[in-house]
């Protein structure tokens, strides 16, 4: 019955060998605006457990988001960190186990950051019983690690992008996807959903724009579809494309999953090879992280409804039961599934259930350690009470990188954007005449 999890599927030009990804996460041994050994090493050992695509967390596109949000890792011309992030791609496909690693890129938090005067899609404040409602009470189990409080880190009043602002951030956004194919990623992942910057645009709730940004859908989507075509042109049909959205607000006001698979309509026609979906806003409900075990709540906001109007791969997230996870392939309510907590809980998770070895599963208990371990702050790293090694992965030599022999990158010789593309000055210098020196 599991048979349809190990199909391939193909997103743009690059095949995946199963239906089985890894949910992008933070906090992983991210650590300092970029990836560590052990962040390394918690991907090669999901890698080992039969992950056929795994994506990293947010990686910011900008020094403004960086500043808005020092805790999350970067990517940009300037940040003198790129090499962190080739050693990354590097030992993950040093593992040999054919997974496709892609890049999640986010032009920022907005009002995400908890700060006063932050960018963001229009000032629209938040109460804070707005945001402690359907807080999940397992999240108050663990009040003894919860010194950052979501309520203080969710209540920053943003202000209004400028126009300027908006294509400086989508200039930013492009160069950092071209460094990151430079540094070996198989595709990118454009960062929308949970109300970061691009879902501020998208939401109703949070959009009260009266420009071309704001107002009707279409308005509201502008900036992500516009930051959509704009990779499509810079990449053509070389770099697999993905853009995460939420399939639902569950908030009154927000978008409706409706108005999603219009936005979704839009994005494949902008370019998009695949739709990754997740849940809620961030700021009003916690239905990101569902307490259920499984997130059905998201197939029937979602599901086939949207499969139907799209011809894309649609990846859904939070299906952590196999024969859940199996029936949403078989029955097409999705294409991929993809475990998050799941997988920080067993990462052999993909090739117990390819061997038959159920009742071997590590089963995530959905408690939310990890999440109050991750509100500590100052980049404290998640802890599983299911699982004693997550975290602790690098100390396993198992999970070492391997050595490799100098190659180019699958994806970096599909696009090939400048004449002498085989050495680094040549995709650099028609990088430049691209977009410009940094801003």
């Amino acid at each position: 019955m599991y048979d349809h999890l190990f199909a391939p599927i193909k997103i743009g030009p690059v095949e995946i060998k199963n239906r089985i990804a890894m949910a992008p996460m933070n906090s992983q041994g991210d650590k300092d605006g970029h990836p560590t050994l052990q962040y390394t090493c918690y991907f090669n050992a999901r890698a080992l457990g039969g992950f056929g695509m795994m994506t990293t967390g947010s990686i910011l596109t900008s020094r403004e988001a960086f500043e808005e949000y020092p805790l999350v890792p970067y990517l940009f011309p300037g940040s003198f960190n790129a090499g962190y992030w080739y050693d990354f791609v590097e030992g993950v496909h040093s593992m040999d186990t054919g997974v496709k690693l892609f890049a999640q890129l986010s032009p920022g938090f907005g009002r995400q950051t908890g700060r006063q005067n932050v960018r963001g899609a229009s000032p629209v404040p938040f109460k804070r019983e707005d945001l402690y409602h359907s807080i999940q009470k397992q999240s108050y189990a663990w009040t003894k690690y919860w010194i950052n409080d979501w309520s203080n880190h969710l209540l920053g009043t943003p202000r209004e992008m400028t126009i300027e602002e908006i294509q400086k951030a989508q200039r930013g956004f492009l160069r950092s996807a071209a460094m990151a194919i430079l540094a070996g990623f198989d595709g990118i992942e454009i960062h929308g959903p949970h109300g970061y910057l691009l879902h501020q645009f998208l939401s109703p709730r949070s959009n009260q724009r009266k420009d071309e940004y704001g107002g009707s859908l279409k308005n509201r989507a502008r900036f992500l579809l516009e930051l959509t075509s704009k990779c499509r042109e810079l990449f053509g049909n070389a770099v697999p494309i993905v853009v995460r959205v939420s399939g639902a607000e569950y908030s009154e006001g927000g978008n409706t999953p409706e108005n999603v698979r219009q936005i979704c309509i839009w994005v494949e026609e902008a370019g998009a090879d695949a739709i990754s979906l997740s849940n809620g806003t961030g700021y009003d409900s916690r239905e990101f992280a569902p307490v259920a075990r499984d997130n059905t709540i998201l197939l029937e906001a979602q599901g086939k409804k949207l499969k139907q109007v799209i011809k894309i791969p649609v990846i859904t997230t939070g299906l952590h039961t196999p024969e859940v996870a199996a029936k949403a392939v078989n029955d097409g309510e999705t294409d991929i599934i993809a475990l998050g907590r799941q997988a920080m809980a067993d990462p052999e998770w993909p090739n117990k259930v390819k061997e038959g070895r159920i009742n071997e599963i590590t089963r995530c208990t959905h408690d939310m350690f990890c999440l109050a371990m991750g509100n500590m702050g100052a980049q404290v790293g998640t802890r599983c009470t299911a699982n004693p090694n997550y975290g602790k992965e690098q100390y396993n030599p198992k999970y070492w990188p391997k050595p490799m022999k100098g190659q180019i990158p699958e994806t970096l010789k599909r696009w090939k954007p400048g004449e002498k593309w085989q050495s680094m000055p040549g995709p650099w210098k028609d990088y430049w005449s691209k977009f410009g020196k940094p801003d």
